[in-house]
Parts: structure tokens; sequence; C-alpha cells
């Protein structure tokens, strides 16, 4: 079989399509979810902490600070080390579905591992992101 002029092109945009299906995403709701599913299961936390919300980021900061007040300052805890420390890897998600969306506000249903759980979405300005900041208040 002999290739024509064109087999390499398309082989290359073949390749560039597959290599961005797994690059996160953050254009829906039920996307930024699973890429931030995705990414703390590849241990990839450091992209997983950019998934979450501006609120959550912050309640974290204040949770690391009361944690390293409460040791008389010999712990400074880093607010994304204590999120995700000793938390076992997740399911594996089966479903990520919009419950209900008004405008920068969403809550998706994720079916994982036989459960189902609801979770708050935002929309900031680099797309959706996981919002837990309300299950993080003291």
């Amino acid at each position: 079989m002999r290739l024509s002029a064109t087999m390499p092109w398309l082989l290359a945009l073949v390749l560039l399509g597959l290599a961005g299906c797994n690059r996160p995403r953050f254009g829906t709701p039920q996307d930024a979810y699973t890429s931030f599913h995705r990414l703390v299961k590849r241990g990839e936390l450091q992209q997983a902490w950019g998934a979450l919300s501006k609120p959550t980021q912050d309640a974290m900061a204040k949770r690391a600070q009361v944690v390293g007040e409460a040791s008389g300052g010999e712990e400074k805890p880093e607010p994304m080390a204590l999120f995700f420390a000793n938390v076992p890897p997740p399911p594996d998600v089966t479903e990520v579905s919009v419950v209900r969306e008004e405008g920068d506000v969403a809550t998706v249903l994720v079916r994982a591992g036989g459960n189902s759980h609801e979770v708050r979405m935002v929309r900031e300005p680099s797309g959706w992101k996981v919002d837990l900041s309300e299950s993080l208040q003291p």
C-alpha cells in the first residue's frame, strides 16, 4: 500500500485530536467536574487545586490559618496540601449530568461507585469550577 501525500497530515490531525481528549476542559459544568475528577485521580493536585472555585480556595486558606494558629505557629499548613491530605483515590465516575443551571451557578449529579451526590459548580472568568465552599464552613 502506498501512502499518499495527505496521509501524514491526516495522521497528525488524528493524533492531535486524541491528545486533546484528556486535556482538562472547563467550558461546561460537566466537563469541569470530569476534568477535576480526572486530575485528582491522576495525582495532578496542583491542576486539580486550580479547578476549585476561588471561594473554596479561600475557605481552605482560612482553615489552614486556623490549623497553624492552633499548633502555636509550629505548623504552617499549605491550603492545597491540607485539602488533599489523606484523601483516598476517588471511585470511577460513571455519569455527570446537570441537575440545574442558573446564570453562573450549576448543580451536577455525579454517579460513582454505585452512589450519587450533587456538586455545586460556579462559573468564574477562567471557566466552570468545583465549589465546595459551603461544605467547608465551620
